[in-house]
């Protein structure tokens, strides 16, 4: 039996390949300032796990100074297909959550999409039935190499490799999904619903007969 101390090492964090958007000099888009602040909103809340919150308020600090380069061009995936399905559940939640898939879905055709590997445990369909992609990051929306704000999204029926985290990251529900940190049990994630995965950290995640949407952060080197 795979156990913790035995997992291999899956590069499933995000780290597009590949050739990224055409880069340009200038301002954050507005439309992507909506959607920090509704991430924001969110993730500060005074019921957020408190690791959540704490490393949430790190990346945030560092986003309030924006990059001068930014993505100007988007892509798709098969995957990317179930954005919109999967967005309408947030919208339909209401709430500060809808204002976020309300956010996602108004940089929807700027999202430059890209998949990771497959690994221990990942379903048959996991190679077209996922996909990622970055709003702040290397090949985002926003170029910078500090953090990594994006998304994940997994067609119905899948389940990611389970692997182990490199940064520390925050993730946040935007639809149903069943989600395995380290030895725990599984635990279903409703809309809104917010959870922290340590660097080192084991990750498993899944979903079944709706497509899973995680909205995530995470924070990629120390700052002074």
């Amino acid at each position: 039996m795979t156990t913790r101390a035995t997992l291999p090492t899956v590069d499933c964090d995000p780290s597009p390949e590949g050739h990224g958007p055409i880069s340009v000099w200038g301002h954050r888009p507005i439309a992507l300032q909506r959607l920090i602040n509704a991430a924001g909103n969110l993730l500060f809340a005074h019921d957020v796990p408190s690791m959540a919150r704490y490393t949430a308020g790190k990346i945030f600090h560092d986003l309030s100074k924006p990059s001068s380069m930014f993505g100007v061009s988007g892509n798709t995936l098969p995957a990317s297909g179930y954005l919109t399905e999967a967005l309408a559940v947030a919208v339909k939640a209401g709430g500060p959550i809808a204002d976020l898939g309300k956010a996602i879905a108004e940089i929807a055709p700027d999202l430059r999409w890209y998949s990771s590997r497959t690994g221990p445990f990942a379903s048959i369909n996991f190679v077209r039935g996922h996909a990622h992609a970055l709003m702040v990051g290397p090949g985002g929306m926003e170029e910078r190499d500090d953090v990594h704000i994006g998304a994940t999204i997994m067609a119905p029926y899948s389940r990611f490799p389970d692997h182990r985290k490199k940064h520390p990251t925050v993730f946040l529900a935007l639809s149903r999904a069943e989600v395995r940190l380290n030895d725990d049990d599984w635990l279903v994630r409703s809309p809104g619903g917010i959870f922290f995965s340590d660097e080192g950290n084991d990750l498993a995640m899944r979903c079944t007969g709706n497509p899973l949407l995680l909205f995530w952060c995470q924070r990629v080197r120390s700052q002074s």
